[in-house]
């Protein structure tokens, strides 16, 4: 290996000294795939809660308000802020 640019963390090379680009593109590939999954989650989630009545819609926000300030207060605790 005449360079650092030729160096992956884990010193994986395909025996020529170049890396290993199919596991570059596998890699590409799983965090493609992951991102329009969790798009496509997002966009029906939304839509299923746009389509909700007002009064579903704020016992969801209540109940997502006491979750959030129930993990602020044990983040606090843990870090004694």
């Amino acid at each position: 290996m005449d360079s650092i640019s030729e160096t992956r963390i884990d010193g994986a090379t395909n025996g020529s000294g170049r890396l290993d680009e199919q596991g570059d593109s596998a890699d590409l590939r799983r965090t493609v795939v992951a991102g329009v999954l969790g798009a496509l989650v997002a966009s029906a989630g939304y839509l299923i809660y746009s389509r909700l009545e007002d009064e579903h819609k704020e016992t969801i926000r209540n109940s997502v308000m006491k979750f959030l300030e129930e993990k602020m207060r044990e983040a606090r605790a843990q870090f004694k802020l």
